[in-house]
């Protein structure tokens, strides 16, 4: 088992099973579908795979906050290995990630064209940097403790969650997010009305990045394993019985989906952490650390190469020779996916790792 202090194999598994979501596997079980008779157990696992419409929580909404969740706890870890360094290092640091992620956003969302007509400017990429440099300036002021920082969390929540009352509905074009984007977000907006990676959403994931900075501190604090887990299983269950009667709407990131997410995010983790680093069962997770320790990488690659429309080119034709149509939109959903981990793969082997 690692120590608290060092790098937690837990985390880079959870980070690699997350990022497999996003690449394949939910491509795959959409492909399975047809073939699997359609019962009522696909059907559900189909639907958890997709995001909830609007107002709801699935498996798939919390894919996007799981990742905002462990940068924060990586964060804690990465400030402690930062202890001698200066204040003002560690927020150049932050603010100087924070703006490559956004620019790195922006070549994921499609053609860098500087027409706002046509190019998003919020994205993904962004949303994670921009609220890890907030959350990451916010735990340096506070010392890193974990009191304030909750305080904090909670403060900005309610703060967040007063304004979407107060000014909105919790409709697509009468929400508090939507008067904000038209406001301070340029260009277009991913869902016309606002934009699900927008200005206040990066407010509400500050939040949810603190939280995994606390969930950080709690790893470094509890010197027992068993302690570490059970305490890390209960505050998942509080967030997430907390969350569960507020409005739960992933779009707009209400505070009710914010603490669900926070509490799936930890249950996960404890889960993880107890298999891998308590047990020792290890091995079975290294397909998924793989991933893990590349996943800016290849969630970048998959956005600029579609691994699918690939594995096509070059299998399509003997898919259609031996598979009816439903067999080979799975066979090419399956060689695609494994395309993207044999390169995670490649890149473990010759010990590359792309981070920021």
């Amino acid at each position: 088992m690692e120590t608290p202090g060092a790098r937690l194999t837990s985390l880079d598994a959870l980070r690699g099973l997350d990022m497999l979501i996003i690449i394949g596997i939910d491509a795959l079980v959409y492909a399975l579908y047809p073939v699997s008779g359609g019962g009522e157990v696909w059907k559900f696992i189909r639907e958890q795979l997709g995001h909830a419409p609007w107002e709801g929580l699935r498996l798939y909404d919390c894919v996007f906050p799981l990742f905002v969740f462990m940068a924060g706890m990586a964060m804690c870890f990465s400030h402690l290995r930062r202890m001698d360094a200066p204040v003002w290092k560690t927020l150049l640091h932050l603010w100087s990630r924070a703006l490559v992620l956004v620019i790195l956003g922006f070549l994921v969302n499609g053609n860098i064209s500087w027409d706002l007509s046509t190019m998003r400017c919020a994205s993904v990429l962004g949303l994670i940097g921009l609220s890890g440099a907030l959350a990451g300036t916010f735990t340096l002021l506070c010392g890193g403790r974990i009191l304030p920082n909750l305080v904090l969390a909670g403060l900005i929540l309610g703060g967040v969650g007063a304004a979407q009352h107060l000014g909105g509905n919790y409709t697509p074009g009468g929400c508090f997010n939507a008067r904000v984007d038209a406001i301070l977000c340029p260009g277009v907006l991913h869902s016309g009305s606002y934009d699900p990676e927008g200005p206040l959403c990066i407010v509400s994931a500050t939040a949810l990045s603190l939280l995994g900075y606390c969930a950080g501190r709690l790893f470094l604090n509890i010197a027992r394993a068993p302690l570490r887990v059970v305490t890390m299983l209960g505050c998942g269950l509080i967030l997430l019985a907390g969350g569960w009667w507020l409005p739960c709407i992933k779009g707009i990131w209400t505070p009710g989906f914010v603490l669900c997410s926070a509490g799936i995010s930890a249950i996960l983790m404890a889960l993880f952490h107890l298999v891998i680093d308590v047990l020792g069962l290890v091995k079975w997770s290294l397909p998924l650390r793989v991933v893990g320790l590349n996943a800016l990488a290849i969630y970048i690659v998959t956005h600029l190469i579609s691994f699918p429309m690939l594995t096509n080119r070059m299998l399509g034709g003997t898919w259609a020779l031996i598979l009816s149509p439903d067999w080979q939109r799975v066979a090419n959903a399956a060689t695609a996916l494994l395309l993207a981990w044999w390169l995670c793969w490649f890149l473990y082997r010759k010990r590359v790792f792309i981070k920021l």
